[in-house]
């Protein structure tokens, strides 16, 4: 059991560190998509028409997976209510918050306050469920993280807005409480047709509701279809392979590498949008939620490795 413990461990750390680059970089490519689609920061129904693309297509290209790996795609009964449950709060609530709010911040308090949704899923399993309740360290990690939000508005109250900020941070609300969901339905049912029809139904309410809103891609050149592409990639790679290792792993010993997500974030956006990420607001506020999701889940996932040992 000893040998085989660090090559099992390997299969995690490269998949679980995959994933939270890929969703670190989805911040500052979701802005990228806006200024190479000419979506202004007003344009609230392109910006859903936009998500509802990325999104409903992440949903096909994951269930073409499935079907040529020989699974099936087509849901029974009894799995409608959890792909309607889970796509609420992952795709539907989360993304229209999370592409409003982001064209009125910048990518790297994007990525920041994305990461509190850490935070949010250990507050909600404390709620809602009984062998699930916070202790000191996930406590004091979750004071970590929210101090770290508090930190992005040290400047005075104009350093936080409600309409950017303030929806990045509902969408981490709503991502936390579809993290709940998840752990809910996911047990004992294939991945793969979850994770696709939640992207497929959810990308096709947001691109529906920014239809009907008279939302519009205002230009279509090849850097931009290219920059959509890869997060169509991006968002089915990593909703499939973060759902696996959630079946196959202890919750907290995956849900650790979230730390790693803001961290990205930030280097992304540098990288990206060129911004300046070595300020002392940021560089606390990135530190603070970093840390506080590393502490809230350090338990967790040595009892977890006790257990395996």
């Amino acid at each position: 059991m000893q040998e085989q413990k660090p090559a099992l461990m390997r299969q995690l750390y490269m998949p679980a560190v995959l994933c939270t680059a890929l969703w670190g970089s989805a911040a500052p490519c979701i802005k990228k998509g806006y200024e190479l689609f000419a979506i202004t920061a007003n344009a609230t129904f392109s910006q859903l028409l936009f998500a509802g693309w990325r999104f409903a297509l992440a949903g096909v290209l994951v269930l073409i997976v499935a079907r040529l790996k020989g699974r099936r795609i087509l849901p029974v009964r009894s799995e409608w209510r959890p792909i309607l449950s889970i796509s609420l709060f992952q795709s539907m609530i989360q993304y229209v918050c999370y592409y409003i709010g982001l064209s009125a911040t910048t990518g790297t308090k994007g990525a920041v306050l994305s990461g509190t949704q850490t935070f949010f899923a250990l507050l909600f399993a404390h709620l809602f469920l009984p062998n699930d309740k916070l202790d000191r360290r996930k406590a004091l990690g979750c004071l970590c993280g929210f101090a770290g939000v508090l930190a992005l508005g040290l400047d005075g109250l104009d350093g936080f807005h409600p309409m950017g900020d303030g929806l990045v941070l509902l969408s981490a609300a709503s991502a936390g409480a579809g993290a709940l969901v998840s752990r809910i339905f996911t047990p004992g049912r294939d991945p793969m047709l979850l994770t696709g029809w939640q992207l497929l139904l959810g990308g096709l309410l947001l691109g529906g509701i920014g239809i009907a809103g008279g939302g519009r891609l205002g230009a279509v050149t090849l850097p931009g279809v290219l920059l959509l592409g890869y997060m169509i990639v991006l968002s089915a790679a990593a909703f499939t392979v973060w759902t696996a290792l959630l079946g196959r792993f202890p919750v907290g010993r995956v849900s650790l590498f979230g730390f790693l997500i803001p961290v990205f974030g930030a280097i992304f956006s540098a990288l990206v949008l060129d911004e300046n990420i070595l300020t002392p607001r940021n560089l606390l506020s990135l530190a603070l939620v970093s840390g506080g999701i590393a502490i809230a889940n350090y338990m967790r996932a040595a009892k977890a490795d006790a257990k395996q040992v």
